[in-house]
C-alpha cells in the first residue's frame, strides 16, 4: 500500500498550520540559512511568521534592472529547477529544493499531518532543446501536534515518502512550449500521463511565474492492490530572472489524490511551500539528522543515468 502514496514528479518553505504549536514547530524547522553565490555568502530563506507582513514590504532589488528584459523561459526552467547554465543562478552539482506543508481532510479541512521534506537535483543539457533531469527526494510526515515523525496513524504504519532517484526530460518546441516526461521513477510512469505543458509569464519585469499540471489516471497491477492510482498536482514556481542572492526561487505544490494511510479515496489534500537552496548546509538541521541517521546518499543527486538504471535493476 506504501506505493500509492508516493508522488508523480519533483519537488518542495514553510508548512501552514492550524495551532500555534504547530507554527512554532515549523518555525523552527526552517531558520535562515546561507548559500554562496557569485562569490558571496548571502541570506537564502528568512524565518518566517504567520500573518507578518512586513516581509513583503522589505523586499528590493537593483534599480538598474529594472528595464523589461527577454527572457527564454526553457533556458530559465533548467537554470532554476537544476542549476543549468552559467552566472546567477547556476550550481554544477545540482540544487535543493526544501520545504513543507499540511495533509488535509477533504472537506472538512482538518489537519490530519504536517508535511516536510526536500528535493535535490542536477540537470544535464542533451540539446538546445532537451533537459535531463537527475533527482531524488525524500519527504516525512509530522505529527501536526507534537512534530514527531509520525510511524503509524490509526494502527497502519506510516513511512516517510522515499524516491531514490528519478529521470525526468524536458522538450522545447518549435514554438517554444515545454513538455515533460517521466523516464525513470519509482512508478512506472513512461509513457502514462497525458502530454501537458509547462507554461510562464511574467509578472513584472522581476518575477517569472511557472506552472506544471499533473494529472493521474494509472491502472493498478493487481500485486498491488488493484484499481486506479488517480490524481491532480499542481506545481507553481516564481523567479527572478536575475537570481539575487536575497531573494530565492519559491515553489508552492497542491495535490488532491489518496495518501494511504490517511486517506484510500482520492480526496486527501496536500500543500506544500518550499524554496530553493544551493547546499546541503542549508537545509533544515532536523532534516539533515535524519539524513545522516538513515539516508546519507540524499546529501547530492544520482551521479548519472546509470546510477538510475542500477537502483530500478535495467
Amino acid at each position: 500500500m506504501r506505493t500509492r502514496s508516493t508522488i508523480a514528479l519533483s519537488l518542495l518553505l514553510l508548512a501552514s498550520g492550524s495551532s500555534s504549536t504547530n507554527n512554532r514547530f515549523l518555525a523552527a524547522a526552517f531558520t535562515p540559512s546561507t548559500a554562496v553565490h557569485a562569490a558571496q555568502t548571502s541570506p537564502t530563506a528568512q524565518s518566517y511568521t504567520n500573518g507578518d507582513t512586513t516581509q513583503l514590504t522589505n523586499l528590493s532589488w537593483d534599480p538598474l534592472q529594472s528595464e523589461s528584459q527577454t527572457h527564454d523561459p526553457f533556458e530559465m526552467w533548467g537554470k532554476m529547477r537544476l542549476g543549468l547554465g552559467t552566472g546567477p543562478g547556476s550550481n554544477t552539482d545540482g540544487v535543493f529544493w526544501v520545504g513543507g506543508g499540511s495533509l488535509y481532510e477533504a472537506y472538512s479541512g482538518k489537519i490530519l499531518a504536517t508535511f516536510e521534506g526536500f528535493d535535490i537535483g542536477k540537470g544535464v543539457q542533451l540539446s538546445d532543446n532537451h533537459i535531463r533531469q537527475l533527482s531524488r527526494k525524500i519527504f516525512w510526515f509530522r505529527d501536526p501536534i507534537t512534530g514527531e515523525i509520525m510511524t503509524e496513524y490509526k494502527g497502519k504504519p506510516v513511512n516517510p515518502i522515499v524516491y531514490e532517484s528519478q529521470m525526468i526530460d524536458y522538450h522545447k518546441g518549435e514554438n517554444g512550449s515545454i513538455t515533460y516526461s517521466v523516464e525513470a521513477s519509482l512508478r512506472l510512469l513512461k509513457d502514462q500521463l497525458p502530454k501537458m505543458e509547462i507554461t510562464s509569464q511574467m509578472a513584472g519585469p522581476h518575477q517569472m511565474m511557472i506552472n506544471i499540471p499533473v494529472f493521474l489516471d494509472i491502472p493498478m497491477p493487481e500485486e498491488k492492490g488493484g484499481g486506479r492510482y488517480q490524481a491532480w498536482e499542481f506545481y507553481d514556481y516564481n523567479v527572478d530572472p536575475s537570481f539575487p542572492a536575497d531573494r530565492p526561487p519559491t515553489a508552492v505544490w497542491c495535490r488532491q489524490g489518496s495518501i494511504p494511510p490517511f486517506n484510500m479515496d482520492s480526496k486527501a489534500v496536500l500543500r506544500f511551500s518550499g524554496c530553493r537552496v544551493d547546499s546541503y548546509e542549508d537545509l533544515p538541521e532536523r532534516m539533515r539528522m535524519e539524513v545522516e541517521r538513515a539516508y546519507p546518499h540524499f546529501k547530492e543527486p544520482p551521479k548519472d543515468e546509470e546510477e538510475v538504471a542500477k537502483i530500478y535493476g535495467k
